[in-house]
């Protein structure tokens, strides 16, 4: 859930407490609780004992890839501010591209009702963005976008279908990569062993070992999980495809509503440095989306079938 990057801290340890989840002795889960959680490599396989990392005997829970998600969702935004007053569905989206405050929002009245704006905070003092963009606006601008990497359902089980057909073929080029991994396994394990042997030679300090030894084993682990992929669903640029297509078709979806939050959710997961300038709404989309929406905008007066071509031989194609 944490992964996905919807959900806080705050939200997390109150879903915990909705649905009767405790820690030990039955007490609640606290904010701090689910953080330490989400930071514990004991869920993927390994043991922290006095600052030094071990192979665990049980079997994990995720897989360190999930775990490292959640690792890159909280460093990216850190700490936010669980609860407001107000609810603004693209807050938190947004930086001045001026002076690189937040944007903030605000309700105001004009022409018979009231709006909302976003602004920037001008919190480090003068700011040369003077002006406030309407909600709505800012809403018309984002839809824009998502027009751009949007795919329609029927278009979107076209490409899936096409998907499946080569996962045969994939699976058999996955051997060759298998092969490779394993080999790579067994240097990572010959390395721990001499790491070892040059440690108990009393050439390195404990904590200058623990601190090798952990990151030997954190790559033993994705060496592991890396050919248990390759072996359960062949090439592993398959799955991300799928998502890849499946998001693509999230993009068509949210278009038919006006699920602000979710656009801002949605935004923040194909891409970053997002910035308001000039009244503009202004992203670096991944390059898959970035490629997606060139193409879409090309090929927009062509019949759909176009559309999913250029999808398949531009996008979902293995890269190096």
């Amino acid at each position: 859930m944490y992964a996905t990057g919807s959900y806080t801290f705050f939200s997390l340890a109150n879903w915990c407490k909705e649905n009767g989840l405790s820690g030990n002795l039955g007490k609640q889960i606290s904010v701090s609780n689910v953080q330490h959680l989400l930071q514990n490599p004991f869920y993927f396989g390994l043991m922290r004992y006095r600052r030094e990392i071990f192979e665990g005997t049980h079997e994990p829970l995720i897989s360190k890839e999930l775990f490292d998600k959640c690792q890159e969702v909280m460093q990216k935004r850190g700490r936010v501010q669980e609860q407001k007053k107000h609810h603004f569905g693209f807050l938190g989206l947004m930086k001045c591209a001026s002076c690189g405050c937040s944007i903030t929002a605000q309700y105001a009245k004009g022409n018979g009702g009231i709006y909302t704006y976003y602004r920037c905070t001008k919190k480090k003092g003068v700011c040369q963005e003077k002006y406030y963009i309407q909600e709505n606006e800012l809403a018309i601008q984002i839809k824009t976008f998502l027009q751009k990497v949007s795919l329609s359902s029927h278009d979107t089980e076209k490409v899936l279908a096409a998907l499946e057909q080569e996962q045969e073929k994939a699976k058999q080029e996955a051997q060759v990569e298998i092969e490779v991994l394993k080999s790579e396994l067994a240097q990572n394990e010959v390395k721990l062993q001499k790491l070892l042997d040059v440690y108990l030679d009393n050439t390195l300090t404990q904590q200058e070992y623990a601190a090798k030894k952990e990151k030997m084993v954190a790559e033993k682990i994705r060496l592991q999980e890396k050919i248990t992929d390759f072996e359960q669903k062949g090439m592993s640029w398959l799955e991300p495809a799928r998502e890849f297509v499946l998001s693509l078709n999230q993009a068509e979806n949210l278009l038919a509503g006006n699920d602000y939050p979710k656009m801002t959710t949605f935004l923040k997961n194909i891409g970053a440095n997002h910035i308001l300038r000039n009244r503009q709404f202004v992203f670096a989309p991944k390059i898959q989306y970035e490629m997606t929406a060139e193409l879409i905008e090309a090929v927009s007066s062509g019949l759909p079938f176009l559309k999913v071509s250029a999808l398949q031989e531009s996008n979902l194609q293995p890269h190096p």
